[in-house]
């Protein structure tokens, strides 16, 4: 997977695996953005930028939320993907200026810290004035977003409690469980993944029947976050991870509401599958040699069955 390590890239350090188990690593930057820097973002074009890659969760979590809050004009997103060769690599054109100087992600953690140590993960939230990583949580990013957006709220002040921790919980059940599953090296480990997978996937299907969104007809941070994760699932989660025991498709309720957000303006834009494909098979585990890319499930992601107009 590769790593820093006091400021000089590491090609072979990996401190995810542990005992044959993924586990994953927390960022040794500090996630949190300084409230002085809200109004600035939301003002200022062409110096806040999000580096993202297509492939990943996290990231697709922030861009849609990006896409949410009506920002687009001020905050450029920047993709990365592509071979992970010294990590996530910079894809041709975007937005981001000093592209001949940032040609990897892990040249804006050492510009943010000359010595550090850890992996240099998406998204990141670039501010391009003073070169620094003002956070690579996809967390306090969405949070970030959703406080300056003039057109949106997924962090109500009277369920914040609710949705924080239905998001972790999806978190740990779901869309970390499947990495554990998918990057396992021991049977019980991948059986214990898998079985928190499918319990947390009936969990939600049970809590979406005869809901729009989670929280009932309101879409919030944990809609987006549930999301990021099932789009991916019958395309990588269920194959190259490993998660055969069900589909996306075989939840009623779930699959229901995949596609209600799907369909909303702006989203489908923002779901590659070409790339989550790539993504995976190529760069994720350690169980495809030859690096061959599954072909795309059929799926209907246009069906109008159960969505209300």
């Amino acid at each position: 997977m590769g790593m820093l390590i006091n400021g000089n890239w590491d090609d072979t350090a990996d401190r995810s695996m542990v005992s044959g188990t993924y586990r994953r690593e927390q960022s040794a930057l500090p996630t949190s953005i300084n409230p002085e820097l809200l109004g600035s973002m939301g003002a200022q074009q062409n110096r806040f930028f999000l580096i993202a890659s297509a492939s990943c969760p996290w990231s697709h979590g922030a861009v849609i939320a990006l896409v949410l809050s009506g920002l687009g004009d001020q905050i450029g997103i920047q993709w990365a993907g592509g071979p992970r060769r010294q990590g996530y690599g910079l894809l041709p054109g975007g937005p981001l200026p000093k592209r001949s100087t940032y040609q990897h992600l892990h040249q804006f953690y050492t510009a943010t810290i000359p010595v550090y140590t850890g992996r240099a993960t998406v998204p990141v939230l670039w501010d391009a004035q003073s070169e620094t990583i003002l956070s690579n949580s996809s967390a306090d990013i969405i949070l970030a977003f959703d406080a300056i957006s003039p057109e949106m709220s997924l962090r109500p002040d009277h369920l914040g409690d609710e949705i924080d921790a239905l998001t972790q919980y999806i978190f740990d059940g779901l869309s970390n469980a499947v990495y554990r599953a998918g990057k396992s090296q021991r049977q019980d480990e991948y059986d214990a993944a898998v079985d928190l997978v499918f319990d947390t996937l009936d969990a939600l299907e049970n809590r979406l029947a005869g809901k729009t969104y989670l929280f009932g007809d309101r879409l919030t941070g944990a809609d987006v976050r549930l999301f990021a994760t099932l789009v991916r699932f019958d395309t990588v989660y269920a194959t190259h991870f490993r998660c055969t025991r069900k589909r996306l498709v075989d939840y009623p309720h779930l699959w229901r509401f995949t596609r209600q957000v799907f369909q909303m303006p702006g989203i489908r834009q923002t779901v590659d599958f070409a790339e989550i494909r790539y993504g995976y098979y190529v760069n994720d585990g350690d169980h495809n040699p030859h690096d061959i890319v599954g072909q795309q499930p059929e799926i209907d992601w246009d069906s109008k069955a159960g969505i209300a107009d």
